[in-house]
């Protein structure tokens, strides 16, 4: 399906934003409140804000403009090509993409994600999740991430029956700035005081190695399926200049204007952007026509490919990661 020039589109294609879905977790907390000033739910624990989501479980709904209250499984689906371009969606047709902010008040579990092997052979319960991390505050954090040098599955396994699994397992201090890859097989955790933004492919396949005694399930068998006993390096691959992250899933860039500067956003191409620091930036397009947006630190923006020559203009200073999806083959 082609992109249509501007004059012969139907649907209103614009930058669209979306309401956030809280989700509390015993590792919570109200750091989003402090931090970008989000109106969470009183009282209650919230790990996870989903900023971009269109997951069986959770999807996300449009807030401004002529398409709010659409869902984001609607927008792929209505608008096609002109929202992706020439990304492909997931085999159901939903969006094939899903932004997070964390925020671990608490340290949490152990845990690995299946990748295509391993989802091959656990079968349908399972999805492919490959994901990544851009600390956004850490009070003192740490993450786990990879097991050591040297572990081999039999000493994993033991630690898991003797509840000992970090001793095992990379133990890496963060700081705000920091970036980190965890490929499908890494097995990792978000220590307590850690805020991240995270780009991930849309899967909610999660097995936990182990929880530090809270009670829940342990998937032993299944983590013991997925892990992968190479080293888990720091280095991200593809990484150059602003680029931090390749993968066959989706690229990440950061970027950052000062007061009065702008940025070229991609045209012809399905963007995100999630906005680290600073603000308000302004998204305009050719000939400077606001086009109504103004994001600040915390905020999340989805660019439909349709939305050519776009610019972000810093109205105050500003950095901000852009996702984007890559492009299929057209020969």
């Amino acid at each position: 399906m082609p992109i249509l020039p501007d004059e012969e589109r139907n649907m209103d294609v614009y930058p669209y934003r979306f309401e956030p879905i809280y989700v509390e977790k015993i590792w919570g907390g109200r750091s989003l409140e402090r931090l970008f000033g989000r109106p969470l739910p009183a009282g209650a624990s919230i790990g996870e804000s989903w900023e971009l989501a269109d997951l069986t479980r959770g999807v996300s709904v449009v807030a401004n403009g002529p398409a709010s209250g659409t869902s984001l499984t609607e927008l792929t689906r209505g608008l096609g090509a002109d929202l992706l371009g020439r990304a492909a969606p997931m085999p159901d047709g939903r969006f094939p993409l899903l932004l997070k902010l964390l925020d671990a008040n608490d340290i949490l579990s152990m845990q690995v994600h299946p990748d295509a092997e391993a989802v091959a052979a656990i079968g349908a319960e399972a999805a492919l999740k490959t994901e990544c991390w851009y600390v956004l505050e850490s009070r003192d954090g740490m993450i786990y991430k990879g097991v050591q040098p040297g572990a081999t599955p039999r000493a994993l396994r033991e630690a898991i029956e003797t509840d000992t699994v970090e001793r095992v397992v990379r133990r890496i201090d963060v700081a705000a700035g920091d970036f980190h890859f965890l490929p499908a097989g890494t097995v990792h955790a978000l220590g307590a005081g850690v805020v991240v933004a995270e780009v991930q492919t849309p899967s909610d396949t999660t097995y936990r190695v182990t929880d530090w005694g809270r009670g829940r399930e342990i998937h032993a068998e299944r983590s013991m399926q997925c892990i992968h006993f190479e080293p888990a390096g720091s280095d991200a691959p593809g990484a150059d200049g602003e680029t931090l992250l390749v993968t066959d899933f989706f690229t990440v860039a950061r970027r950052a204007a000062a007061v009065g500067e702008s940025a070229e956003l991609p045209g012809g191409r399905c963007a995100a952007l999630m906005v680290l620091d600073g603000g308000p930036v302004e998204i305009r397009h050719a000939g400077e026509v606001e086009l109504g947006v103004a994001l600040r630190a915390g905020d999340t923006v989805l660019l439909p490919a349709a939305l050519r020559a776009a610019r972000l203009v810093g109205v105050e200073a500003a950095s901000w990661l852009e996702v984007t999806l890559p492009e299929q083959d057209q020969r």
